[in-house]
């Protein structure tokens, strides 16, 4: 048990950075790595840490996560072996890996305690105070990579035991430091200083930068690592994290290709990029950046979330599709929502966030300047905040917030006064939506029915469920505030507040709008008589109408009373008002609506005036009763043919008129012509209706006739009812159409 514990004491040291080197010579005893024991041994010496906190201690841990290094990061790494040789032992070396899926982009620095170390091309320090006595020898982590250099001017040839050309740590980015104690034990006082590698780790797919993205310009490619780019940006980790991190001799890297080490590993089809695209966008805008460590320990889905939350953004599916949604700058509306949008009642949630909104954060981040470790910032609060939550009295409601992948304390304050406006979002609630509306997880819209509580407000899609039962979707969506951006940006002094409902009168209808109806006046032609009338003609936008008022009235001074023209349906496009119409006049006109005992203001429109009544000087036109022949029409695109002549019996009369046969030509295609005679004389045409012609007694009206539209097309026409025959002898029947 007592060499249990010094083993136990001397791997702690190791961690600690305060070994000296007899513990060192212990832990190398037992064989870093060598076999199932040590291992055992390792792993219960070893305490269980995230993987933040990890990037700045010492790990001598054969069962360590494989950790991935995105963006700057200062690490120590984990030690995969580890000797003390040399005559006199007076040599230690640590090989240490600090990332894997590479490669990384480069190792910035190498600091060994408070001292930032330079090495020659042999790797041999060159300053002050290990000048000489230590050496180092780092590799990327290429797939795939050779093993790491040994030192080549320790004496005596002495050489770290059993590290050769075929330990390769291909896909792993790594570093071996050698020691070198002098006879007089005096170059490190027998003791290992604390080593930090500062490195810029991997490389990412950025679709911006991929010309066979739409909108994309470069030859970034995702099936080629070599033409990934380096970055901070924090949505594009979040991406790499979703497809997952690689390694193999094939894909060298590239995504579904040879085998998965870390992340999700979701196929690219299964990812929405577009999300991913706007809030890289957005977070590149910000001047936001990222860091981080994640490990194999850590929960996948956190880590994305980490990510997400550094840009300003949060995780969302989109068509079952892995994407995100950012609340990091105002967006514009992509489609307004009024009642004949909705498939029901809409639920409003009012009262969860001035119970959960808070309004100051503690925050922390992740700090270079103080050792890579978490770092408390002062709070980020309002005092308008801290009033209104206190009806006058400041109030705090306060709340810590880790925000692990950021480095920088003005993004950290950004992101903790978004999500603090966030919280006092005054509305929360679900629509049913027709599915029409398409809407996605992200978009912004306006409620456009002033008979809504939420009329007017701005608000973002949270969530959309289909509810195929129904033909709806249901939408989760909440209030957005655009003021809150610019004070989380520092460019207005307070931040806005919160939108609120506003009182609904039930008694209130929404009267039509300018555009919705029109008046006009217009001259009926009935048996020859024209007769003065005014028509609205329109359509009721508003979906709660239960019914449209038509009212009229002779434009005069004083106005006169309103003068009821009828009540319609709301599926009303159209209203004829004649009898009461006096020629020659001028009219106005009134629509509104109603709903219950409810009646909204009038939209006036006019005034026109109507024109005279008018009387035919004679009877109208004759039809025939029966004829010979009963189609006696064909026609063609120009022309109407009466192939052969044929006898008809004129109605009133009931004489017999023999009609010859003709062509006649010169006609408009794809027309509805009246074909009329004049017993002695020729036959006319004229176009539907007719009317000069069909208000004269001289002419005899034999039939309806189209032309076709060239292709052997004919306008279309009305079914007749069953057993119609037509205005002449049956069965013809005439082409009656509008």
């Amino acid at each position: 048990m007592a060499a249990i514990a010094y083993v136990g004491a001397s791997a702690t040291a190791v961690v600690a950075g305060t070994a000296t080197l007899a513990q060192i010579a212990t832990v190398a005893a037992v064989g870093i790595g060598a076999g199932v024991g040590s291992m055992a041994v390792s792993k219960a010496l070893t305490p269980e840490i995230g993987s933040q906190g990890a990037a700045v201690r010492w790990e001598a841990n054969p069962d360590a996560p494989l950790r991935f290094p995105f963006g700057r990061v200062g690490v120590k790494g984990n030690i995969i072996d580890a000797a003390v040789y040399g005559p006199d032992r007076m040599y230690v070396s640590f090989a240490c890996v600090v990332g894997a899926a590479g490669p990384i982009k480069r190792f910035v620095t190498f600091r060994a305690g408070d001292y930032i170390m330079s090495f020659n091309g042999a790797g041999q320090a060159v300053n002050e105070p290990y000048a000489g006595e230590m050496w180092l020898s780092t590799r990327l982590g290429a797939q795939p990579d050779t093993a790491l250099s040994l030192p080549s001017e320790l004496k005596n040839g002495a050489a770290f035991p059993g590290w050769n050309s075929g330990r390769k740590l291909s896909g792993s980015a790594a570093y071996l430091v050698t020691l070198g104690e002098n006879s007089k034990r005096s170059a490190y006082d027998g003791k290992i200083p604390a080593f930090l590698a500062v490195i810029e780790g991997l490389f990412c797919y950025d679709p911006r930068l991929d010309s066979t993205y739409p909108g994309g310009a470069g030859s970034c490619r995702l099936n080629n690592p070599a033409t990934w780019v380096w970055t901070e940006n924090p949505i594009l980790f979040g991406l790499k994290w979703a497809l997952g991190l690689w390694e193999g001799p094939n894909g060298k890297g590239a995504p579904q290709v040879d085998y998965q080490v870390g992340g999700i590993g979701a196929k690219v089809e299964g990812i929405y990029l577009p999300s991913f695209v706007e809030a890289a966008n957005v977070s590149d805008a910000n001047g936001w950046k990222a860091a981080a460590w994640p490990s194999t320990d850590d929960d996948k889905a956190q880590v994305l979330d980490g990510f997400l939350k550094a840009g300003g953004s949060s995780y969302a599916e989109i068509g079952g599709k892995i994407a995100c949604i950012h609340r990091a700058a105002p967006r514009a509306p992509v489609f307004t929502v009024t009642a004949r949008d909705t498939a029901g009642p809409i639920e409003i949630d009012t009262a969860s966030s001035k119970l959960n909104r808070i309004n100051t954060i503690r925050p922390r981040y992740w700090s270079e300047a103080h050792e890579w470790e978490m770092t408390a910032l002062p709070e980020v609060t309002s005092t308008a905040w801290q009033e209104e939550d206190g009806q006058g009295v400041a109030v705090k409601r306060t709340r810590g917030a880790d925000y692990t992948f950021v480095t920088l304390p003005k993004q950290t304050r950004e992101l903790a006064s978004l999500e603090i406006s966030n919280s006092r979002e005054g509305i929360r609630g679900r629509v049913p939506l027709r599915p029409y509306m398409d809407p996605e997880p992200g978009n912004t819209f306006i409620f456009d029915e002033p008979d809504f509580a939420l009329s007017d407000l701005k608000c973002i899609v949270l969530d959309v469920e289909d509810d195929t039962e129904n033909d709806t979707v249901i939408v989760t969506f909440e209030t957005e505030t655009d003021g809150k951006y610019p004070f989380a940006y520092g460019q207005t002094a307070s931040p806005p507040p919160a939108q609120e409902l506003d009182p609904n009168d039930q008694t209130y209808v929404s009267p039509p709008e300018a555009g919705d109806w029109t008046l006009a006046a217009e001259t009926l032609v009935e048996n020859g008589s024209s007769i003065p009338i005014i028509a609205f003609t329109g359509a009721c936008e508003n979906a709660t109408a239960e019914s449209v008022i038509f009212e009229f009235r002779p434009v005069d001074d004083p106005p006169r009373l309103w003068a009821g023209a009828g009540v319609e349906g709301p599926a009303v496009e159209r209203k004829e008002v004649g009898g009461p119409i006096t020629q020659g006049t001028a009219y106005e006109g009134a629509v509104s609506y109603r709903r219950g005992n409810n009646v909204s203001d009038r939209l006036v429109l006019g005034p026109v005036t109507v024109g005279a009544y008018a009387v035919s000087a004679g009877p109208a036109a004759r039809r025939l009763v029966s004829q010979s022949v009963d189609y006696p029409f064909t026609s063609g695109a120009t022309s109407i043919t009466i192939a052969s002549s044929f006898t008809g019996v004129v109605e009133g009369t009931g004489s017999v008129v023999t009609f010859p046969a003709a062509v006649i030509s010169g006609l408009a295609n794809s027309t509805q012509y009246g074909v009329f005679w004049k017993p002695g004389g020729v036959y006319e045409v004229e176009a539907y209706p007719a009317a000069t012609h069909m208000t004269t007694g001289s002419w005899i009206f034999v039939g309806w006739q189209a032309t076709s539209d060239g292709s052997g097309g004919f306008p279309t026409s009305p079914p007749p009812p069953p057993g119609w025959g037509g205005g002449g002898s049956s069965p013809i029947y005439e082409q009656q159409v509008a």
